[in-house]
């Protein structure tokens, strides 16, 4: 029931004009339409992408590595070589026969003949130990004396 559109008065043929309301329009907001789906394809193809660099740069950094290692088992290899080389060096100038040469012509020594010995007798001397009038008391000084006394004794003996 639309009471608004008809005017009661006393005709009732006569219609009133209604102003024309025109519907309100929409407001026409564009959304994207923007698919989950391909973001989570962009996400993750980077994703992939960065770790695809990462394995890289590991394997380049491996190799790297493993020629690094390469290199050091070389030179431990030389090394190793050298220090075999001077053990030898070392055991043929510490060899008895180089060393009798080396007395025989450069020193002039002579092997000792075994047949042969000469004995040279010695005069003994004499050794004359300072006495000392006072008594000593000091205990460093005991031992020293006992020592000196006992080794006079026995270079008078052994002669």
């Amino acid at each position: 029931m639309q009471q608004v559109a008809y005017k009661y008065s006393n005709s009732w043929q006569e219609q009133v004009e209604l102003p024309v309301v025109e519907p309100r329009a929409r407001k026409s907001v564009k959304t994207r339409n923007s698919n989950q789906y391909r973001k989570l394809i962009v996400k993750c193809g980077f994703f992939l992408f960065a770790y695809a660099v990462l394995l890289v740069f590991l394997c380049a950094k491996s190799a790297s590595l493993g020629y690094d290692i390469e290199r050091l088992n070389k030179d431990i290899s030389k090394l190793t070589t050298a220090n075999h080389r001077l053990e030898y060096q070392i055991a043929r100038y510490s060899s008895l026969s180089r060393i009798e040469k080396i007395a025989a012509t450069e020193l002039g020594m002579q092997k000792a003949d075994l047949h042969n010995s000469i004995a040279v007798k010695v005069q003994p001397k004499p050794v004359q130990v300072a006495s000392s009038r006072k008594e000593t008391t000091n205990l460093s000084e005991k031992p020293l004396y006992k020592i000196y006394t006992s080794l006079s004794h026995l270079a008078q003996n052994s002669l």
